[in-house]
């Protein structure tokens, strides 16, 4: 009866790891055992596409496009990772963290959210679609207008 409570014990527990690693590694941009030199061309190509990562603002941007110059850099002087020195694997895991830590939040932000609305008045409801970056500047200004107007007592149009 112990041996059967801890194998279910030992089995959920194993079955939650799985699944928190699965659930982390489809968030991630790099994935892992893949060649890392197509990786970057394809992320190279969804930096460019103007959709994939729209929300990115120019500095991260760059700093995404200068982290895959190194490592495409690395990866071209050696091809076979077991032949990369310790230092030179380091610089391209961090390079890696730095691109999967940016372009993640960019994914989020850019992600589409629609949702139906009825205009005042009206009985007819339209669909109403923007990005999660979008709809946080939208309230980001209509906090500021609020604050405004309480300030002063000038409404803003």
């Amino acid at each position: 009866m112990k041996s059967l409570l801890m194998s279910v014990v030992l089995f959920s527990g194993l079955s939650l790891s799985i699944a928190a690693s699965a659930s982390k590694g489809a968030g991630e941009v790099f994935i892992p055992g893949k060649p890392l030199q197509q990786q970057i061309e394809r992320i190279e190509i969804e930096l460019s596409d103007g959709e994939t990562y729209s929300e990115l603002k120019l500095a991260d941007r760059s700093r995404v496009r200068e982290a895959l110059v190194r490592m495409r850099a690395a990866v071209e002087q050696h091809p076979n990772r077991d032949s990369m020195p310790e230092q030179v694997r380091t610089d391209v895991f961090n390079d890696q963290q730095l691109v999967n830590t940016v372009l993640t939040q960019a994914r989020e932000d850019s992600r589409l959210i629609c949702q139906r609305e009825k205009a005042t008045g009206s009985n007819r409801a339209t669909t109403q679609c923007s990005t999660v970056a979008e709809r946080a500047r939208q309230k980001e200004r209509a906090q500021r207008d609020m604050s405004q107007a309480q300030r002063t007592g000038k409404f803003v149009n």
